[in-house]
């Protein structure tokens, strides 16, 4: 039974929490800082250097209609087996993690059942290379003390049924909760052997988490996993992108800076009422405000819209799309070209940060610093000596 990753490199910063770690996952390296690869975007001539990321991230939705169809219907099963290959082909064969959301379709939340847990662990075992515990956020989102044990019974359910013919790793799943929790999970993670985790930030941003990320470091350290641990994290968001705002900071890849190793894909958006969204479509122009591109420099998502001649230079000539791409008239296109340059973009600067942490680890806050976009508040957050 194989569960826990083992770190052979790990350099840390003086002034912030950024880190850099090496392991190896089906024989293969990984290097982090990273930005995973989301290939569902990519053309099908794209191509990100296969030097600039060390993992391939493959994300899949899951009610109760669609498992009965991957586990009954043959024609389902072929299809998502179709897209996992297409995945890794397209990555260049990276390791993979396949993380599923459970979403069951009634209103009400509720815990996927014991047949569909055996569903939901076999498709990510069969897709992954570091097998993920299956997200079900609509459960996560109502956490308390009162039904918190039902949700460690779930984990506790998963990796059970994982571990029947495990080969491979487990990353464990942290939904963004309160701190009493996370120390909760982490615990019954590390008690199993299990020291790699994804935290799904739900459509929020990181800040908006200190004190759980605090705890979960100190939870590590409590229990000598300081440097023995990788952290990957999905659907964050860097603000509010629907917002008429010119330029947003671009405070997802600030994760990197608070100890987080490995950059996932936004898969969901925030969670708000429906009166709000019919509010949205009325007062904003949702397409052209969530339609941004990051710029490097100053580490700002930019409106495409508006970027006129400026958009040359701010797409690097190692970009694996055109301007043209970005200009394009066709909507469907312009925004495919968007998420790869940006997702390339975000591969480029883990990389440097790598360089950063390993050269000049007492220069990692200057760093975030020069940066123009880069809010006061979140500087303050980076800061070691500010915690």
């Amino acid at each position: 039974m194989s569960t826990e990753i083992r770190v052979s490199g790990y350099s840390s910063s003086d002034d912030t929490d950024l880190r850099s770690l090496e392991f190896s996952v089906a024989n293969k390296p990984v290097k982090t800082p990273t930005r995973a690869l989301n290939t569902g975007s990519f053309f099908k001539d794209t191509k990100i250097a296969s030097e600039l990321a060390s993992l391939n991230e493959l994300y899949f939705t899951f009610d109760e209609t669609s498992l009965k169809a991957i586990n009954e219907n043959p024609a389902a099963s072929k299809t998502k087996n179709k897209t996992a290959h297409k995945s890794n082909l397209l990555s260049e064969f990276k390791p993979t993690l396949c993380i599923l959301q459970f979403k069951n379709q009634d209103a009400a939340a509720r815990y996927p059942s014991e047949s569909e847990i055996d569903i939901l662990t076999n498709t990510a075992y069969s897709f992954s290379d570091i097998t993920p515990i299956p997200s079900i956020p609509k459960i996560a989102r109502g956490l308390d003390t009162d039904n918190f044990d039902a949700f460690i019974a779930y984990l506790d359910k998963s990796t059970e049924t994982i571990n029947v013919r495990n080969k491979k790793p487990i990353i464990g799943y942290i939904p963004a909760t309160a701190p009493l929790f996370i120390r909760r999970i982490v615990n019954f993670y590390l008690d199993r052997g299990i020291n790699s985790y994804y935290i799904d930030f739900d459509g929020t941003i990181i800040s908006n988490h200190a004190t759980a990320l605090n705890a979960l470091k100190i939870e590590l350290k409590k229990r000598g996993y300081e440097e023995n641990n990788f952290l990957h994290f999905i659907n964050v968001s860097y603000g509010k992108s629907i917002n008429d705002q010119e330029v947003l900071s671009a405070r997802d890849l600030l994760g990197f800076g608070q100890g987080l190793d490995s950059l996932g894909g936004v898969h969901t958006g925030p969670k708000r009422n429906p009166g709000f969204y019919e509010w949205l479509k009325a007062h904003k122009d949702i397409k052209q405000n969530t339609n941004r591109l990051l710029n490097l420099d100053d580490y700002g998502y930019y409106k495409v819209k508006n970027l006129g001649e400026s958009l040359l230079n701010m797409v690097p000539a190692n970009a694996p799309v055109q301007p043209g791409d970005i200009t394009s008239s066709s909507e469907n296109h312009q925004t495919r070209a968007v998420k790869i340059v940006n997702m390339h973009q975000q591969c480029v600067e883990s990389t440097v940060l790598r360089t950063i942490v390993k050269e000049s680890p007492d220069k990692t806050l200057g760093y975030f610093r020069s940066k123009s976009n880069v809010l006061a508040t979140d500087l303050k957050n980076l800061t070691k000596t500010s915690r």
